[in-house]
This record gives structure tokens, sequence and C-alpha cells, in this order.
């Protein structure tokens, strides 16, 4: 049965076994899995329906949308390791059913098992921060920036370019009227490490780094 590992603001806050039928998710306190510390989640939000080892993902007409990496979806099968964004929460989807698949009667060898312990901790703590749409026809949407590099479109001008390295988030763009901003200020030649609440204004469209 598959099982979802839950990340607020990329801090792991707990995970949730999956069961056969509906596990419904939201803000509701009646919700199989409930986020109740961020408002722009709606009350019914989704719902992952299993039905034998299948898990299918659902969006219940929420709000804000529900995505699958930088993608919104309306309906989707589950895969292992894909990453449900609600908000600010990312649910990582396991399918324990596939990472522990020896034949009937055998036992993983030992470097199996070593390996499995392995991709179960890096499926735990790989997170990708996010750019939150604040206002425009995109509003509330998120956006993953797992990319080594995210453009950000700025018609007529220069993009913005955000590169994802060890060090964080780097944030490249052009000097000049019209050029992408850094909290309402020019981008520094040679780029910005970016922090947790940076407000980018690109074509009019301000997105906020989580």
């Amino acid at each position: 049965m598959g099982k979802l590992v839950i990340k607020f603001r990329g801090n792991q806050i707990g995970d949730v076994a999956l069961k056969l039928g509906d596990t419904t998710i939201g803000r509701d306190p009646a919700c199989d899995v409930v986020l109740k510390d961020d408002k722009s989640v709606s009350k019914k939000h989704a719902v992952i329906k299993t039905v034998g080892n299948k898990s299918t993902l659902e969006d219940q007409g929420s709000t804000n949308g529900t995505f699958i990496e930088d993608k919104r979806i309306q309906r989707h099968e589950l895969k292992h390791g894909q990453i449900i964004i609600i908000s600010e929460h990312e649910l990582i989807y396991r399918d324990d059913v596939v990472l522990a698949a020896p034949s009937f009667g055998q036992r993983p060898t030992a470097s199996a098992a070593t390996s499995q312990s392995a991709n179960d901790q890096t499926r735990i703590i790989t997170s990708y921060a996010q750019l939150v749409t604040l206002d425009g026809k995109d509003k509330g949407k998120h956006l993953s920036l797992m990319k080594e590099e995210t453009l950000l479109d700025n018609p007529g001008k220069s993009p913005a370019r955000i590169y994802r390295g060890p060090d964080g988030y780097v944030l490249h763009a052009q000097l000049g009227p019209g050029e992408p901003r850094l909290n309402d200020k020019p981008v520094p030649p040679g780029g910005q490490i970016l922090e947790n609440g940076d407000i980018i204004e690109v074509a009019g469209t301000k997105f906020q780094f989580v």
C-alpha cells in the first residue's frame, strides 16, 4: 500500500499510509489528511482513490488547484516518487509495494536492502523551493523549482533566470527599465541568492520565493 510523506515549507511534518478506497485531503478536520496550517488549502481540496495497488489523485474543485510538481491536474494516476503540491505543502507519494518487490518466496539481498534504504532516505529529504504567483491571471499558482535552470518570461526584455545549485537558488537578470526586480530593487550584477519570502517581479507579475 502506498503512503504520503508530508512536508510544509520544506520541513517534514509527518507521513500517512493510504487506505483502500478514498483518502481525503484538505483543511476540514474531517479529512483523512488535514492541512490545517495553510488557509489557501480548500476544506475539501483533493482525494486519493486507491484500488488494489493503484492510487489516483483527483482535485475536488479546489480554489488554488492541485499540482503534480509544476503541472496543475484534475485527475492523475500516481507514480512512486511524484510530488503532489497543495499550496505550501508537498506530499511525496511512495509506493511501498514497488520499493519491496522480491519474487514470491525470496528474500531481498543485502545490497538490495541497502539500496532501498538509501532510496527511501533520498525520497524523504529531497525538497524543492517554489514560486507562488501573487497577482495576475495565475494568482495562487505554484511553480516548483525542480530544474537546474528556470526561466521567467519577460516579453521584449531579458528573462529572469533562477539557477538551482548546492548552495541554494540564485536569481540572475539584466539591469535596466522593465527588467526583472528583486524586493523592488534591481537584481545585483552576478546574481542574488534567494531567501524565503523574497519577491521577484517580472513583466508586472510578482512571485514569492518559498
